[in-house]
């Protein structure tokens, strides 16, 4: 099968894999501040930003900028994978930059007034990062679908 002997197609797996534990990190933080327990939902959301973070830096941006900028959006900036690459990117960058100012602004404080004040952008920040994941995991399925039908 040629998506085993593909390295690419390996390394952009784990990363979905990855996006998926930060998925089920996120929903363990949201669990875990409705129970009332802040401090260990900040914990949570605070290593689900990292990780995610993590595979921004290490698999999607390189992948961006050396393959979906040059072969897709350069080329056919209308074609679907294209404009679903944009949006995802869009997403994406606004996703991780709120995450980082939420994370950041509370830098494991006690008090969590500062995060009452915060939390409007909260949910948001959610809804917008599945959106991501639903536009990634649909680039997934375009680049990696082919490579599993050879």
């Amino acid at each position: 099968m040629a998506f085993l002997n593909n390295p690419v197609a390996l390394t952009i797996t784990v990363s979905l894999i990855i996006q998926i534990i930060v998925l089920i990190l996120l929903i363990t933080g949201y669990m875990l501040k409705k129970k009332l327990e802040f401090r260990q939902h900040g914990i949570i959301m605070t290593t689900a930003v990292i990780l995610h973070l993590s595979m921004v830096f290490y698999v999607m941006i390189p992948s961006l900028v050396l393959a979906v900028i040059p072969d897709f959006i350069f080329v056919a900036p209308l074609q679907i994978v294209s404009v679903i690459a944009i949006i995802h990117v869009i997403l994406g960058a606004s996703t991780a930059t709120l995450g980082i100012f939420l994370v950041g602004s509370w830098h494991f404080q006690k008090s969590i007034k500062g995060c009452i004040r915060r939390k409007k952008y909260m949910l948001k920040t959610l809804s917008i990062w599945i959106a991501t994941l639903i536009f990634g995991i649909t680039l997934y399925s375009l680049f990696i679908g082919p490579l599993l039908t050879t």
